[in-house]
This record gives structure tokens, C-alpha cells and sequence, in this order.
């Protein structure tokens, strides 16, 4: 396999900025939604990158361009139909939520490709209130809006959400099938697989409902969406007992900020090639096969391309 060839700077500088939008972006969706469900933040992720997805000629010369495809939360349900390559192992775990794959070219020919897969958790509030993914509900659909009772309960107008220390990453548990499956692909493949955990845009943070206002967010958040090795989050897990959840004080390091902010490991790390895989012809198939063959396809999958400047060698 060919060496992983040299990017201009322009290139990461420009999608750090996209990354860093957002970033931002879904951590106010997170603040003003305390209790959103998870693949409503994905789903908020890729919105978020919508505006650039059209090819980009930057000033090194280089063009690049992102193709995304969205299927939303269906995916954790099955419905309405489970795909026959799932059988006879239907609702199996999860190895990934979102895919980002980069492709290389010089003039019209492919040079390079690498692969990373994100894992989402989201940080729960204190009180541990957060809407989950629930296939009844979803089969009930507009059901479950029109048919409402006749008084509603006030708790639901006046709640109050508190995030600091203590509160947990609520879906990853020690023990699981899902840290097991994680490891095996990252044993198998090569470390392909990384957690992206949802926070708020900084902690400790409170926030009341009914609102008042809708909350802004104007500055890079000082936690927001960070990326953290499996093998970190892993070992972090493993003295807990099982079921338990990791505290956002585990990740953390203790006040200093373990793994890197989303913008940090998409430019600078993932397309300079130090995360993520790379991968040739040869490995086409592995590479389908845990997009698409899993207990449903990845939700969301992110194509970057990249085309370098004529006569461009590097630094």
C-alpha cells in the first residue's frame, strides 16, 4: 500500500472550520434539548455539514467536495422490514453510528482511501431523563401525537437538567456486547472504531424549563462534541461493574480534557492519516461488510474527497 500522500494545509484548515460549525451547532441543539435522544444528535451532525458539501476550489488549488447519506434512527428499530442478511441474528449490536471515509485523487485518478468510525454517546443530565429510541412508540407513529390525554402532566413544562461531574455516558455500559464487538472489529481491521461523546458546550451546567429564550451558543464550546480512543474508553470501563456507566469526570481526566474536540480529529488527525485506516482494494469487502452488514447499515456515512493541486508534492 502506497504511503499516505501529503494534504495542503488549506485543506485541513477548511475542514476544521466545517467541524468546528458543527460542533457548535449540536451542542446548542444539546443545551436547548437536555433530554434529546442520541440519533436525533446524529442526525443534527450531518444537518449541520449540509452547507458544504458542494465542491470547493481552495486557494493551494485543491477541490474538495463531501457526498452524505442520512437514514435517521430507523436503523436501531429494523422497521418495516429486517433485512435477510441479518438472520438469523436480528437487534445485534452496534459497532458504529456514523462513517467518515476519505478518498485521495491526483487529476481523475484514486490515490488513496482511509476509512473512521464514530461511535455517538450522549451525556446524560443528572436526573437521568433522555428520550430513548422505542420501537412501540415508533410503530404507534402519529398515534402517539393525536391521541393525547386530557390534562397533561405539569412536570413535563417545569424540569429542571443539571449536568456536572457525576452525570454518565448512560448507553455505554461495562461488560456489553457492544464494547466486545467494538474490540473485535478494531482487533480485525485495525483501531477503525472511536467513541464521539455529546456534551454541552461546558460544564457544570443547568438549564430550566419552560425557557425563556432560545440558548445561543457564539463560541467554540469549551467541552462540546469530543472523540476518545476505544481502547482509552475501554480500559476506563473495565473496573466498573457491569452495567455501570462512565461519569463524564472519568473522560475528563480530572479537569483535563481526554481525546480531542470533533474538528481536531476529523482535519488534523484523520486526514493526515495518524486515526482511522487506511485501506486498498484488497480490503474493499471488509470494509462493506461492517458498513452494511451489521444489524442495520451505519446511519450516516460521510464521503470526503479530496483533489489535490496539479504539481502538488507536499511541504
Amino acid at each position: 500500500m502506497d504511503p499516505w500522500p501529503e494534504i495542503p494545509d488549506d485543506v485541513i484548515a477548511w475542514f476544521r472550520n466545517v467541524f468546528a460549525e458543527a460542533n457548535r451547532r449540536v451542542c446548542e441543539h444539546l443545551v436547548n434539548l437536555p433530554n434529546v435522544r442520541e440519533t436525533s444528535l446524529d442526525d443534527g451532525l450531518v444537518e449541520a455539514l449540509i452547507p458544504d458539501t458542494a465542491p470547493t476550489l481552495l486557494s493551494s488549488g485543491a477541490i474538495v467536495r463531501m457526498d452524505k447519506h442520512n437514514i435517521g434512527g430507523l436503523r436501531r428499530l429494523g422497521w418495516p422490514g429486517w433485512p435477510p442478511w441479518d438472520l438469523p441474528y436480528r437487534r445485534r449490536w452496534e459497532t458504529a453510528d456514523i462513517a467518515i471515509l476519505v478518498f485521495i485523487y491526483r487529476h481523475e485518478t484514486l490515490i488513496a482511501k482511509k476509512v473512521g468510525l464514530l461511535q455517538s454517546k450522549r451525556l446524560y443530565p443528572d436526573n437521568n431523563d433522555v428520550e430513548e429510541d422505542d420501537e412501540t412508540s415508533f410503530r404507534y407513529g402519529m398515534n402517539a401525537f393525536l391521541r393525547r390525554e386530557d390534562t397533561q402532566a405539569i412536570g413535563v413544562l417545569y424540569r429542571q437538567f443539571s449536568f456536572n461531574d457525576s452525570c454518565v455516558y448512560g448507553s455505554i455500559n461495562a461488560g456489553s456486547d457492544q464494547i466486545r464487538a467494538i474490540e473485535t472489529l478494531n482487533q480485525n481491521f485495525g483501531k477503525v472504531v472511536y467513541y464521539l461523546l455529546y456534551n454541552p458546550n461546558e460544564i457544570p451546567l443547568s438549564v430550566s424549563y419552560p425557557l425563556s429564550n432560545r440558548i445561543r451558543i457564539d463560541r467554540p464550546p469549551h467541552v462540546g462534541c469530543r472523540v476518545h480512543d476505544a481502547d482509552h474508553m475501554h480500559r476506563s470501563v473495565s473496573g466498573l461493574s457491569e452495567g455501570q456507566s462512565p461519569t463524564y469526570a472519568m473522560m475528563s481526566g480530572g479537569g483535563t480534557e481526554i481525546g480531542w474536540s470533533l474538528e481536531t480529529w476529523a482535519a488534523d488527525l484523520l486526514l493526515t492519516c495518524q486515526v482511522g485506516e487506511q485501506f486498498d482494494d484488497s480490503r474493499d469487502e471488509a470494509v462493506r461488510y461492517f458498513l452494511e452488514r451489521r444489524s442495520g447499515p451505519i446511519g450516516a456515512a460521510l464521503a470526503v474527497s479530496i483533489t489535490l493541486p496539479e504539481g502538488f508534492s507536499g511541504a
